[in-house]
């Protein structure tokens, strides 16, 4: 096991890496041999100016942040660096234009990343002498936009687009992708909306981060991605710094997802993520503002389910044309292992709650996805494997909640804090039983259909 340093450098294009007793420090360096910044960022920056958008400074630093932050996450192993195969002890240290702003926020950051990951994070600043005034730089007048909103290429993300869209709003679509099958889902969703949205087509800004397995000396690699969400709203307020006319990012998932009450207490680790919890996002918009940033970010959806939102969705046709497309699934790579191309597996949790989202809103059997296993009564009766145990847990948190409905008023409060207001705890606890009895409906009408064939 080894506590890792990374520090971001701007004066270096060369890696190293040096150990002190059990600390490696790491010198990432920041820029390319012309200055450019690494890691697709100046890709993504030269397309923003292209487009009359213009970052800031302040912008660059917390998408730098945020990059070595993934770098960390993604290529530090929890099963070699952990003491208890999760927790990993990580320092970042930067070079910041605002260092005063920074520094008072460096505890908030921190406290942000440890909830989010479950790592133990540090983050230290240093005052940073170079400007990028020649890359900030537009030479035309901004253009205005209405929406700024995340875009994963998931099902969420893609009716709110649809919505926007049909309420003909100027749109900048932020998307992020570390894999081939995440970003083809985005890619060809935006192809349909350019079929059918021709005349209002959002903005699309997509950066492309990933790293080789041995980026990191000695590190390993890391599949849990926990901070996935942080580089991806990290990229949307870099956005929004030099969006004219918007001051919010949208960051669009349905509330049950966005809480994810632990459906029992076996699921912890891997399977407790919390990258649109009400209290990360809260914190967020802490540190927004005490780093001066004029931005919030929101998830419009918090109050609603999954099959909700598909059900409201302002074209419906539309979204059942293309909902094939998108992407829910925790690990649609597993498929190979059965010698598949790349798909929704149809009973981890996502494929869980999308099923019976598209149950609620299309009808049982018009589910145009394809998934591995499609047969709710195999995966029933496979509650002693990985293809049913979450099922499985779902059922304990449905039976849970049909036996003690007030208990949704507890449950909410253990993924982490929430706010104190009565009325928002109440639709809080709503949203949670709704869509628990949205997949119970599911999985009970799926098995009876079952039954009559």
């Amino acid at each position: 096991m080894n506590r890792f340093k990374l520090i971001g450098k701007y004066d270096s294009i060369d890696l190293t890496s040096f150990f002190d007793e059990d600390l490696e420090i790491v010198n990432v360096p920041l820029i390319t041999e012309k200055g450019m910044l690494c890691y697709g960022i100046g890709k993504v920056i030269k397309k923003m100016l292209d487009n009359k958008i213009c970052p800031t400074e302040d912008g660059i630093d917390i998408m730098v942040l945020a990059t070595l932050v993934y770098l960390a996450d993604t290529r530090i192993s929890r099963s070699i660096h952990s003491q208890d195969s999760w927790t990993r002890e990580i320092e970042i240290q930067l070079p910041v234009i605002n260092l005063e702003r920074w520094n008072a926020s460096s505890e908030d950051l921190a406290r942000m990343l440890d909830f989010l990951t479950g790592d133990k994070w540090s983050i230290v600043f240093e005052q940073r002498e170079r400007y990028f005034d020649d890359l900030l730089t537009c030479n035309e007048e901004q253009e205005e936009f209405e929406v700024v909103s995340l875009f994963s290429g998931g099902m969420d993300s893609l009716i709110s687009t649809i919505n926007y869209l049909e309420d003909r709003k100027k749109v900048v679509l932020i998307s992020h992708a570390g894999d081939g099958f995440t970003k083809n889902a985005q890619t060809n969703i935006i192809k349909e909306f350019k079929e059918v949205y021709h005349d209002i087509m959002p903005l699309y800004l997509d950066l492309w981060m990933n790293f080789k397995k041995e980026f990191i000396p000695q590190g390993g690699v890391e599949n849990t991605t926990r901070s996935r969400s942080f580089l991806f709203i990290s990229f949307g307020v870099f956005a929004v710094s030099g969006v004219k006319g918007v001051n919010e990012l949208k960051i669009p998932e349905n509330g049950l997802i966005a809480l994810n009450v632990p459906l029992d207490n076996l699921r912890v680790g891997s399977h407790s993520t919390r990258t649109t919890h009400p209290f990360y996002l809260e914190m967020w918009n802490k540190v927004l503002y005490n780093l001066g940033f004029n931005i919030t970010v929101e998830n419009p959806y918090w109050d609603k389910t999954k099959g909700e939102m598909a059900n409201e969705c302002r074209n419906k046709e539309f979204l059942f044309s293309v909902i094939s497309k998108s992407v829910s699934c925790s690990s649609p790579i597993k498929a190979t292992w059965q010698k598949l191309s790349p798909q929704h597996c149809g009973f981890c949790v996502p494929c869980l709650i999308r099923r019976a989202a598209m149950k609620k809103a299309f009808g049982l059997g018009n589910d145009c996805t394809e998934y591995t296993e499609e047969s709710i009564n195999t995966i029933v009766h496979s509650h002693s494997n990985a293809t049913g145990i979450q099922l499985r847990s779902f059922q304990l948190a449905i039976n849970r909640i049909k036996r003690q409905p007030n208990l949704a008023k507890i449950l909410i409060h253990k993924p982490g804090p929430l706010s104190n207001d009565a009325r928002y705890l109440e639709k809080l606890a709503e949203v949670y039983t709704r869509g628990l009895l949205e997949v119970d409906e599911f999985i009970n009408s799926s098995l009876e259909s079952e039954r009559q064939v």
